[in-house]
């Protein structure tokens, strides 16, 4: 006798291929959200650690230290081109330029320049445009604009002119010569905001034995 029907072969499903391919939408979903996510992340890592800021050797460098009035303190050479200075007594001036370059491909806003921490603190802080800059090595507070914040490009170079203020501390409250190898430097990429320090050449203050 013929049936009235045949079955479905083995491993056959009666499922509507409408009904499996909705099942697929919401793994797919998930899929392109997860995948989303996690570039998500990545980007705001990267974007809330990015660090382009580097001092090179290509520019005006150098540092004075001036006296209250305005007379340059004792200094003497120590190696090739450093220059270990003498605190003056009282109230007395740093300068130092420095360069900053963006060794990377997207440019940030340097928002503000510090000045480093010392044992008397700083007071008076004034941050330049270095607009005039002389021959590579050579030091001198050349003039310029006040700082204000400014974008620096990829590959780009700021020269800047950091002066401050700063008391004499004696030998016996201090311990031993004061040297000054970076500066705090503040600066926006993506709205992060960013505090680093950045090298400078090296300015060595030595105490006096009374102020």
């Amino acid at each position: 006798m013929d049936h009235p029907f045949v079955e479905n072969d083995e491993g056959m499903s009666d499922e509507p291929d409408e009904t499996r391919k909705r099942r697929r939408w919401p793994v797919a979903v998930v899929s392109v959200a997860v995948v989303i996510v996690a570039i998500g992340v990545a980007l705001y890592l990267a974007a809330s650690h990015y660090q382009p800021l580097s001092q090179t050797l290509d520019g005006g460098y150098g540092s004075q230290i001036l006296s209250s009035n305005g007379t340059l303190a004792t200094n003497r050479p120590a190696g090739a081109s450093a220059v270990v200075w003498t605190e003056p007594s009282g109230s007395f001036r740093v300068e130092v330029v420095v360069t900053l370059n963006n060794d990377r491909r997207f440019p940030v806003t340097i928002d503000k320049v510090l000045a480093p921490a010392n044992p008397s603190g700083t007071s008076g802080v004034h941050v330049y445009f270095d607009s005039t800059p002389k021959s590579p090595g050579a030091y001198g507070f050349k003039g310029g604009p006040s700082f204000k914040p400014t974008t620096l490009a990829s590959e780009g170079q700021l020269q800047l002119v950091v002066h401050w203020n700063q008391e004499c501390v004696p030998t016996s409250a201090a311990s031993g010569a004061t040297t000054y190898t970076n500066l705090p430097v503040a600066y926006t990429f993506m709205r992060f905001h960013h505090t680093v320090t950045v090298p400078i050449d090296a300015v060595t203050i030595t105490p006096r034995s009374t102020c």
